[in-house]
């Protein structure tokens, strides 16, 4: 699997270098496995989705493996921490089934796929405004990963009735509560030029016009 790891600095190299640990654990999802695979932005943290509860001794395992500096989160739905070189790491619960998208990582961690990141996204949505998740959402359609249409049909089988269509496309054009500070410090790798608020508000309501008119 050819990933790009240049979006990766020194140190999120070395933890990335360490995950392997882990496999048996979770698979890496979110905007770091996103960018891996599409190398369209710079992602800080690194998200691995559990299948299974987290384990009240989980952190003995975690200390085995990093030098753990501060820990957010320590239950059974999430562990988050610190390293001691200031990367976050979170090991989350995650009960919907995702593994028909999980990709078989020799090198390090398996990951989700960006189809599945696609609906873990677009479930996000129906859930929080975060720039990042529109920015992916934008590089996973326009560089023709996933469509609208696609995305949309298989995000119920995942998630059942936790995903609502219609609230979903009405948040794909709300973006009214994003701060502009969290655009300015989102940094773009491709296409910088072309990537602003209106710039994606543009594209998703293009691609929702379409959806809605083969929906006919």
């Amino acid at each position: 699997m050819q990933l790009h790891q240049e979006i990766l600095d020194d140190k999120r190299l070395e933890v990335w270098r360490q995950l392997p640990s882990f496999k048996k654990i979770g698979y890496l999802a979110g905007g770091t496995a996103l960018a891996l695979q599409l190398g369209h932005r710079v992602s800080y943290d690194f998200d691995i989705f559990c299948p299974k509860p987290i384990s009240a001794g989980f952190i003995s395992r975690v200390n085995k493996n990093f030098s753990v500096k501060n820990v957010f989160v320590n239950n059974a739905d999430e562990f988050s921490f610190i390293t001691a070189a200031g990367i976050k790491i979170s090991f989350i619960y995650y009960p919907f089934d995702l593994k028909d998208y999980v990709k078989i990582n020799r090198a390090s961690l398996p990951l989700l796929s960006v189809a599945g990141i696609a609906l873990t996204k677009a479930y996000a949505l129906n859930r929080r405004q975060a720039w990042r998740d529109y920015v992916d959402l934008y590089f996973i359609m326009h560089g023709g990963h996933a469509s609208l249409k696609r995305i949309i049909s298989l995000a119920p089988k995942v998630y059942g009735e936790l995903f609502s269509e219609k609230l979903f496309l009405a948040q794909l054009l709300y973006t009214e509560d994003i701060e502009p500070n969290e655009i300015k410090n989102t940094i773009i790798l491709r296409d910088r030029s072309k990537i602003n608020l209106k710039q994606v508000k543009d594209f998703f309501r293009r691609q929702i016009n379409k959806y809605m008119k083969e929906k006919k």
